[in-house]
């Protein structure tokens, strides 16, 4: 496996860390649930140590619009599937349009490393 395929799932491991942690952060109760805070804790820590490794060999911008994007849209369908909060037409625009700018980074770092 290249270096580059392992960073990206190493940055796709990351986010799903990413999305425990603010899920139990939900969860917590205003960190009164000590089991949840401790999932915190190491959701976070998991998170940001593999997205450290992932920049070894990704560029910075595209990886942190790829975690920000990718980090909105999950919390968004979490936020619904599991915790009923409603998602509006305005949010979906939204949505769209945070996946639209992460495929324009992409777009972009591809044509700089052509250049």
């Amino acid at each position: 496996m290249s270096p580059i395929t392992r960073s990206w799932m190493l940055l796709g491991i990351a986010i799903v860390c990413e999305l425990f942690g603010t899920t139990f952060i939900k969860l917590s109760n205003g960190f009164t649930e000590p089991v949840f805070v401790v999932g915190i804790a190491i959701s976070y820590l998991a998170s940001f140590s593999l997205f450290s490794f992932a920049l070894k060999h990704l560029p910075l911008g595209l990886s942190y619009g790829v975690w920000g994007g990718i980090g909105t849209i999950g919390t968004a369908v979490i936020g619904s599937l599991v915790f009923g909060e409603p998602v509006t037409a305005l949010m979906g625009l939204g949505i769209a349009l945070i996946i639209a700018g992460v495929a324009f980074m992409n777009a972009g770092t591809e044509a700089d490393a052509q250049a």
